[in-house]
């Protein structure tokens, strides 16, 4: 998929929906302007990854920055620190989907060896230990599953960032957690935004692997 497969009818509907239900949303739980931007940019730029168009990148890094300030008043210290880790791994990511295939051409999507497996698991469990009483030590909120979820995350997007299929898998474990964390936290926008992140990150699973299948045949 590139940037000129972008179905801008489906985008378009996208940016609607999201923006309805954000206001919907906003309205109903009494949430701020932040924590709405949060929203939409979140749903627009997810969608747009998972049809794998570059444009991903700058509304990703809007949404970052908009999330980092709804983590924080919501004692989310770990996902604070996280979204640094995301715009520096956003604007890495931009920069290796323009140039970082064969030639500086466009990246393809890919497999990662099966074998990797074991060394994204050891490297989760190595984190979590490490970001645990640092959490725990500033008083975070549930500061195993933020520090759990806050290092999987940091590897999901090191996954996407080589456009791996894999990422996907990752995202879907981080979403189906993160949804019942943010309405703990009363974060009930948020909590529905990682539902539909939910929803799309199946798509995006889906739409890779045809994707990949199609590339090797």
């Amino acid at each position: 998929m590139t940037e000129k497969k972008l179905n801008v009818i489906h985008l378009a509907i996208v940016i609607f929906f999201s923006v309805v239900v954000g206001l919907v949303l906003k309205d109903k739980f009494k949430g701020d302007w932040f924590e709405f931007a949060g929203f939409v940019t979140g749903v627009v730029g997810v969608y747009l990854v998972s049809v794998a168009h570059i444009l991903n990148w700058p509304v990703g890094l809007a949404n970052v920055a908009l999330t980092a300030y709804v983590c924080f008043v919501g004692r989310l210290y770990a996902d604070v620190s996280l979204q640094f880790f995301f715009f520096a791994l956003g604007v890495q990511g931009w920069i290796m989907w323009a140039r970082g295939g064969e030639n500086k051409t466009e990246l393809a999507i890919s497999r990662i060896p099966k074998s990797w497996w074991v060394s994204i698991c050891v490297a989760i469990a190595v984190g979590t230990a490490i970001y645990y009483p640092i959490i725990k030590h500033f008083n975070g909120a549930a500061p195993f599953i933020d520090s759990l979820l806050t290092v999987t995350s940091i590897a999901a997007q090191l996954l996407l960032n080589a456009k791996k299929v894999e990422n996907w898998i990752l995202w879907i474990v981080v979403d189906i957690v993160y949804i019942p964390l943010f309405q703990s936290r009363g974060l009930t926008s948020f909590a529905v935004l990682f539902a539909i992140f939910l929803v799309i990150a199946i798509s995006g699973l889906i739409r890779w692997n045809k994707t990949c299948k199609a590339s090797a045949s």
